[in-house]
C-alpha cells in the first residue's frame, strides 16, 4: 500500500467531489478524482489506487459497470470499492456488491461513517498486500528449494555389461517425498531403490533428505540388502516415529554382468517384470514399512534378468493419478500402457502416458519411476 494512501474519487457531481475530498484530504490521504465512469477506470489502472470510492448514479459507464471492471481485471491488484448511492433501496446495495463492491454509503454521507469505512477497507488493503507479499516469498522459498531437492536426484551410472538404467521423480507439490538412488557398490554391483515417504511437502521433503543421506551411508558398510534394510528401518524409526511419519521402499540389488537381482519390499508396491512373457509383478516377501516398528524383519527374493528384459520399480502416485473424470489410473491400465509403449526404458513412455491421462487434473501425489534393464543379446 502506498505512503500516504491514494484513494480515488469517482462522481459526476463536483459538488460532491469537493466534499469527499476534503473530508478525506484532512485525514491526510492523498487524493485524485474522476468525473465519469470511463475516465475513473482510466486512472484506477494508471495509478492503481488503495481505495476507490465509486458514485453508482452517472451517466455513460455507471459505478457498478466501472467496478466491474476492476474487480474482473486480472492485472489489477485488489483495491476495495466503496459504493456511494444516492438510493437505499436494498436491490441496489445487492447489485452493487455482486458487482465486487466492498462496501457502501448512501447520500448525504455523513463524515463519521466516510472516514471509519475508508479506515476499515485501508485495513483490509493493507492485510491483503502482505499476505501477497509473503506468499511470494514463500514462492520464491519453494523454488528456491525445489531447486535444492532436485540435487538429491542421482545421476545414473554405467552398469556396463549391456545393462542400464533410468529413473525420474515429478513431485506433486514444490517438493516432494518420494526418493529414489542407484549406488555403485565394490563389487561391481549397486543398490537401487524406490522409497515413499507417507506425506508430500516440505515435512515429507526433509525426511526424504535424511532419509536418502543414511542409506548411502550404511549402503557401504553393509552390502547384504535383507540386513541393511533392517538397519535403515531401525534409523528411519528413530527418525520418523515418534512425528508419525514412515516410509515404504522397494531395494534392489543387481548384477549387471549376470542380470541376477535380489528385491525385497518394506510395505511398497512389487517392482514390474517386463518381458518376453508380457508385464508381471516380480514376486517378493511383504514386510513392514520403515519407520512403523524398531525390529521389522526383511526378507529378500532373487530373480535373474534375461536379455531384453527389464524391471521397473514405481510409488503408488503413478496407479493413483486421476483423470478428469476422477478416475484411478489403476494396475490394469498401467499393465496396457507399459504395453502398448516403447522401451526400454518403458518408464519414460509411461511418465508421459500416465501425463497424458491427468490431463490438466493436478497429481494428488508425488511420481517416481526407476527402471534397470539389460539389452537383448548382451549374453
Amino acid at each position: 500500500m502506498k505512503s500516504p494512501p491514494l484513494i480515488l474519487i469517482v462522481d459526476d457531481n463536483p459538488a460532491n467531489v469537493e466534499i469527499l475530498q476534503a473530508r478525506l484530504a484532512a485525514s491526510r490521504y492523498a487524493i485524485i478524482t474522476a468525473s465519469d465512469g470511463e475516465a475513473g477506470l482510466k486512472l484506477a489502472r494508471e495509478h492503481l489506487p488503495d481505495l476507490v470510492l465509486l458514485d453508482i448514479m452517472m451517466p455513460g459507464m455507471d459505478g457498478i459497470a466501472v467496478c466491474r471492471h476492476i474487480k474482473s481485471d486480472p492485472a489489477l491488484p485488489f483495491m476495495p470499492v466503496i459504493l456511494v448511492t444516492a438510493k437505499a433501496e436494498s436491490k441496489d446495495i445487492v447489485a452493487g456488491l455482486e458487482a465486487g463492491g466492498d462496501e457502501y454509503l448512501t447520500k448525504p454521507v455523513d463524515h463519521r461513517a466516510l472516514v471509519s469505512r475508508v479506515r476499515s477497507m485501508l485495513r483490509i488493503k493493507e492485510l491483503h498486500d502482505k499476505v501477497i507479499e509473503q506468499s511470494t516469498q514463500l514462492k520464491l522459498q519453494m523454488e528456491t528449494a525445489t531447486k535444492i531437492q532436485s540435487l538429491f536426484w542421482p545421476r545414473m551410472p554405467e552398469l556396463g555389461a549391456g545393462s542400464h538404467v533410468w529413473g525420474a521423480s515429478v513431485p506433486a507439490a514444490y517438493v516432494g517425498g518420494d526418493i529414489y538412488d542407484v549406488i555403485a557398490l565394490p563389487d561391481d554391483s549397486v543398490l537401487a531403490y524406490v522409497a515413499d515417504v507417507s506425506d508430500k511437502g516440505v515435512p515429507a521433503a526433509l525426511i526424504m533428505a535424511a532419509l536418502s543421506t543414511r542409506i548411502r551411508s550404511e549402503a557401504q558398510a553393509q552390502h547384504d540388502i535383507s540386513r541393511l534394510a533392517e538397519s535403515i528401518n531401525r534409523s528411519a524409526y528413530q527418525l520418523m516415529a515418534e512425528e508419525g511419519f514412515f516410509a515404504t521402499i522397494a531395494l534392489a540389488r543387481y548384477w549387471p554382468g549376470t542380470g541376477k537381482m535380489e528385491t525385497l519390499l518394506g510395505g511398497h508396491l512389487p517392482p514390474l517384470w517386463i518381458g518376453a512373457g508380457g508385464v508381471r509383478p516380480v514376486t517378493c516377501p511383504g514386510g513392514m514399512s520403515l519407520g512403523a516398528t524398531p525390529d521389522a524383519r526383511y526378507q529378500k527374493s532373487e530373480i535373474r534378468l534375461n536379455p531384453g528384459d527389464s524391471v521397473l520399480f514405481y510409488t503408488d502416485g503413478v496407479i493413483e493419478a486421476q483423470n478428469e473424470s476422477t478416475e484411478l489410473l489403476g494396475n490394469r491400465r498401467l499393465a496396457d500402457r507399459i504395453a502398448c509403449s516403447k522401451g526400454p526404458p518403458w518408464g519414460k513412455s509411461l511418465l508421459e502416458s500416465v501425463r497424458l491421462w491427468q490431463g490438466n487434473i493436478p497429481s494428488a501425489d508425488d511420481i517416481t519411476l526407476l527402471e534397470i534393464w539389460r539389452d537383448k543379446g548382451s549374453d
